[in-house]
């Protein structure tokens, strides 16, 4: 997910010294960045369906053709033999296409296209279900309605002196959206956070790249191995928080904020009215992890974006 963070440059005390008016101007054209993000062709809105394999089975699904077979950390697709043209990395299929992921973790594994239409193989921590496929479309009816995020008006009271402690990097296990799954994050450091005289402590974690395909080579087998879904990230983090808001005015599962970790010195500030929803509180095809305990303030914070309008069902 892309934060659209501010310059690093800026500080705690520019944005205090800013008047209400320049305040509210930079937020604008932030919101229109951030809606517009929300837009994108094959961004969250695009999702249209999100199906789990089965070990052992062979399933299709309506949203694309061809069909998926598990068998335990592999997962087999075979195109149509006739019609449908499916294209994998500029490649078009003659065959089977196999991914193999023996790793426990969230992966965004390989992206196949049926025309402009695109199913993402993905891999989650689950018991009963892990491999998933998820179609996006950029003809969607969720990028078709969407009429931006509702957000709390701009205030500069809700920007918190804060500053960045990093951390060894700590695999921390989280909830998900799905009841069934899990969500490994990795925490990067604490986020201390001064709420006007009342400190808490945040935890940080590293951002995520929901691009598909990732890949290296292990140095032990000389084989291409998939990275998860936290690879080539770097000199980015995010915080998921809950507060008061949550389940009533706001996203239930946790909202997002995002910051650059270039330089930690550099954190001077947290700014609430930048806090986004988490593309669950767009469409139902996402698996989207919620805050962790510690991040759970007992106040309301009425800044950044509320739940949409209509929860979950933007997309059909």
């Amino acid at each position: 997910m892309e934060l659209l963070s501010r310059d690093p440059a800026i500080t705690y005390d520019d944005l205090k010294a800013q008047s209400p008016e320049q305040f509210r101007a930079e937020w604008l054209e932030w919101k229109a960045k951030r809606d517009a993000y929300m837009r994108e062709p094959y961004g969250w809105l695009s999702l249209v369906s999100i199906d789990w394999l089965e070990d052992g089975r062979e399933k299709a699904f309506a949203s694309f053709p061809g069909t998926w077979r598990q068998d335990g950390d592999t997962v087999i697709y075979t195109p149509p033999k006739d019609g449908a043209s499916i294209v994998n990395r500029g490649v078009t299929l003659t065959g089977p296409f196999e991914v193999k992921v023996p790793d426990v973790g969230d992966f965004n594994l390989e992206d196949f296209y049926n025309g402009d239409v695109r199913a993402q193989l993905i891999k989650r921590i689950g018991d009963d279900r892990q491999f998933a496929v998820r179609v996006r479309d950029p003809h969607s009816a969720g990028i078709a309605g969407f009429q931006g995020s509702p957000a709390f008006e701009p205030d500069q009271r809700w920007v918190f002196p804060a500053t960045f402690e990093p951390a060894d990097h700590e695999n921390v296990t989280v909830g998900a959206v799905d009841g069934e799954l899990s969500h490994n994050e990795t925490s990067i450091g604490t986020l201390h956070v001064d709420f006007d005289g009342t400190p808490r402590d945040i935890i940080v974690f590293e951002q995520h790249n929901d691009d598909s395909g990732a890949q290296a080579v292990d140095p032990e087998t000389g084989e291409k191995v998939y990275l998860n879904n936290r690879a080539n990230i770097t000199n980015e983090g995010n915080v998921l928080f809950r507060d008061a808001t949550s389940g009533k005015e706001t996203y239930g599962g946790a909202r997002v904020l995002g910051f650059d970790i270039t330089d930690p010195a550099s954190v001077t500030y947290v700014d609430f009215n930048r806090a986004m929803n988490l593309p669950c509180a767009f469409t139902v095809f996402c698996t989207c992890p919620f805050a962790p305990l510690q991040n759970t303030l007992p106040f309301e914070i009425r800044a950044g974006e509320k739940t949409p309008p209509v929860f979950g069902s933007l997309v059909d």
